[in-house]
């Protein structure tokens, strides 16, 4: 690249956590900051305008209309190629970062761990190289076994697999021939052992918490 300095982009909803990222990066004198975004409405007219080397992104980021998560880094990837990507994230899942990992996302912060990971993050994008902070690094394992939820009972899997899909519980109960009170308990208990509280986060994480895979394969029995 023929630039002296790495231009960066910052995008998170939160204001607070815009600021600290500005500063985390405003001493460091490689990095030129092009601009910060609230979502990634803001955040694509951003970058079709400026040249950017790395952004820096808040991986759940609601409100734009490319979406959050994995469904804006894999669009992001596919628009802007070259661009490096950091994700910054306060999500304690495993799955996530072996979703991240596995869309080709090398390069992950925790909201848990000191901003000052940040300038090591972008540094080691630029250069193409890996990097998880501390907090992450543990979780980074090849395995695929957070992918297949071993947690999860293969009926309360099937549920939330169904759940995810639109299915209410009683077209879930119509379809396992299960009585309304078991499906529900199956979701409920399911989603208390993925650490979710709210239909919409199921929803949201359906993909890197391995729940799109087509119900009928689940097993049944048992």
């Amino acid at each position: 690249m023929e630039s002296s300095h790495i231009r960066v982009a910052i995008a998170d909803d939160h204001p607070v956590i815009r600021l600290g990222i500005e500063g985390a990066l405003a001493d460091i004198p490689m990095l030129h900051l092009v601009g910060a975004c609230s979502n990634s409405t803001d955040l694509i007219a951003l970058l079709d305008t400026k040249a950017c080397d790395v952004l820096v992104t808040d991986y759940a980021m609601p409100g734009g209309e490319h979406g959050d998560g994995l469904e804006l880094i894999t669009f992001l990837q596919h628009r802007y190629p070259a661009m490096a990507i950091v994700v910054l994230t306060g999500i304690d899942r495993p799955a996530v970062v072996q979703a991240l990992l596995s869309q080709g996302v090398v390069n992950i912060v925790s909201k848990a761990d000191d901003m000052t990971h940040l300038a090591t993050a972008v540094h080691a994008a630029y250069v193409r190289r890996r990097y998880l902070s501390p907090a992450l690094a543990s979780w980074a394992a090849p395995a695929k076994r957070t992918r297949a939820l071993p947690r999860l009972s293969p009926r309360e899997r099937e549920v939330l697999s169904l759940c995810v899909r639109g299915a209410t519980i009683t077209e879930i109960a119509e379809r396992l021939q299960r009585s309304k009170q078991t499906v529900s308990t199956q979701k409920i208990s399911g989603m208390a052992k993925l650490g979710i509280e709210k239909d919409a986060d199921l929803f949201r994480h359906a993909t890197e918490l391995g729940l799109m895979a087509d119900p009928d394969d689940t097993d049944t029995t048992g």
